[in-house]
């Protein structure tokens, strides 16, 4: 079987397609993932073969523009950067041997089930975090549109109706449908987020039913596989690392993720509530410059593995991504999560309600920093629920098991010789 893989996004919506990829391979699968050229090395190295959707310039645009972290124009921009991507992608995946294939795209490979409607392959879309599936039941938290469950269920509905089409609809279904007419499809995708860019033959949940439990109106048939934990391989720490981790107590980590928006204040406050705390700290800040004057209680990295870090630190401050956040859940760490666009909201709220971590709004208050890091050390009760989603978070080859075993039948029930067969 081959399996051709759409990721579109960021490391938290690539990295869990690159472990199930390798996943596939072991089962003697070949594994196609197309995806963007910031992750082409960790792709190949993991034994896939790699196809770029855009040029290198093109995706560092999109990721670099101030308006894709802002909450009032995000979704909007984001869309621009989609919509370009719609014709190649279905031009790549129209232009495959069908025969023995399946198709997995994330939430915006929108060209691949246009595909899906038009050859009929098998195809399975992935969700990496809850967000975008719209429930009245328990809506999604969004930061520029949001549902009240304390609403009556009537109302959620139709509220939810409105948005969908006076919004999403709205921005989305324009270029979605003139790709659609242009390739000969005849009717017109509606409900563009509740319903069609759902995959008819399955939606996998790339999460845990205890992180986001299945809602009745969630697309069906959905399969929950749980994390991934995928992060870019078995990569482990270096030696100055190593000895830092050893020379005192367990320190707190602050990443800025995928975004930019971790300013110099932000840093100023983090070394003030570390100091105040009595606490250590690891700062990963990617391609940012050198902080000045760091206290030897307090590392710089642009980067670490979290996989190889988290289980050695006591907790993690970040945006809400779903990456950071499900290795510290399998760390078994608190977090406190400091959402700027997109998921990150939704993941923050889930991340309260099971107890497990601290939300903090920006811009960010100096003193509320300092109260959620002494909560992150000193909450007793914080810290049992944490131990408790690492105990319910399995290794990454249990979660990616289950998706591939989903795809598999996939390609058994709904691959284009068997129906052939069939007919």
């Amino acid at each position: 079987m081959r399996v051709i893989m759409i990721a579109i996004g960021s490391a938290g919506d690539v990295f869990p397609f690159i472990g199930l990829g390798a996943a596939l391979t072991l089962r003697g699968h070949q594994v196609t993932l197309c995806s963007m050229p910031a992750f082409q090395h960790t792709i190949e190295a993991r034994g896939l073969e790699f196809v770029p959707l855009c040029d290198e310039a093109t995706y560092n645009a999109a990721m670099g523009d101030p308006r894709l972290w802002d909450p009032k124009t995000s979704f909007t921009v984001l869309w621009q950067a989609i919509a370009g991507l719609l014709e190649p992608v279905y031009d790549y995946v129209a232009a495959q041997d069908h025969d023995d294939t399946v198709v997995v795209g994330s939430l915006w490979a929108l060209g691949a089930r246009i595909a899906h409607e038009k050859y009929g392959f098998p195809y399975l879309s992935v969700q990496v975090s809850p967000s975008t599936l719209l429930s009245a039941h328990l809506p999604p938290v969004h930061p520029t549109f949001n549902v009240s469950p304390r609403l009556p269920l009537t109302l959620r509905k139709w509220l939810w109706r409105g948005i969908e089409y006076l919004s999403l609809d709205r921005t989305c279904a324009p270029q979605i449908n003139a790709l659609r007419h242009k390739r000969g499809l005849p009717s017109t995708a509606k409900h563009i987020f509740s319903q069609w860019m759902h995959a008819p033959q399955g939606v996998i949940c790339l999460f845990p039913d205890w992180f986001a439990p299945v809602q009745q109106d969630w697309p069906q048939p959905l399969h929950m596989a749980g994390f991934p934990l995928f992060d870019g391989g078995n990569i482990g720490l270096d030696e100055q690392t190593q000895a830092f981790l050893k020379a005192g107590p367990a320190p707190i980590v602050f990443t800025q993720g995928s975004t930019e928006h971790f300013d110099q204040q932000f840093y100023r406050f983090a070394l003030a509530a570390l100091h105040r705390a009595g606490a250590r700290g690891i700062f990963l800040t990617g391609d940012r410059p050198a902080i000045a004057d760091l206290p030897s209680t307090v590392m710089q990295r642009p980067f670490l593995p979290m996989s190889s870090l988290l289980p050695h630190t006591a907790g993690l401050v970040h945006p809400g991504g779903i990456g950071a956040m499900s290795q510290a859940f399998a760390a078994g760490i608190p977090q406190i999560a400091l959402p700027i666009a997109h998921d990150q909201f939704d993941n923050a709220e889930r991340l309260v309600r099971m107890g497990c971590g601290i939300r903090l709004a920006l811009p960010l208050d100096k003193h509320d920093l300092q109260g959620a890091i002494t909560a992150l050390l000193h909450d007793t009760r914080l810290q049992k629920a944490c131990r408790r989603a690492s105990s319910l978070t399995p290794a990454d080859a249990a979660s990616c098991e289950t998706a591939v075993n989903v795809i598999e039948q996939c390609h058994a029930r709904y691959s284009i010789p068997r129906l052939r067969q069939a007919s």
